[in-house]
């Protein structure tokens, strides 16, 4: 990830790759808390142009014994020194409802 690394979340930016991770590890501890268990699954890269990817990411989440599976995605543009020079999360409506649907039917909403 470059020092300049800038990370589009919602209305929010990111800049610079201990930001970016203090984020990550910030939901995770977050959903461990709430959750009684929340594991982060294998990603998959899919290449778009030379520079670009989507990361397709897939949790798994349990709580009271109600499973739920979560996809979401992120697009990396890659600069010419083969670092990470951009983040931008995509939002999914569909999953954002359905993550809802979840935290609510397990009393988390």
């Amino acid at each position: 990830m470059s020092q300049d690394c800038n990370y589009f979340i919602g209305e929010d930016v990111l800049i610079g790759p201990e930001k970016i991770c203090q984020s990550y590890e910030q939901n995770m501890i977050e959903g461990r808390q709430k959750l009684d268990n929340l594991e982060w699954g294998q990603s998959e890269i899919e290449p778009l142009k030379s520079n670009e990817f989507y990361v397709h990411f897939t949790d798994y989440l349990t709580h009271k014994g109600i499973k739920h599976t979560h996809r979401c995605k992120q697009k990396l543009f890659i600069n010419e020194h083969g670092l990470i020079q951009r983040i931008e999360h995509i939002h999914n409506q569909e999953e954002q409802d359905k993550l809802n649907a979840y935290y609510k039917s397990v009393g988390l909403k």
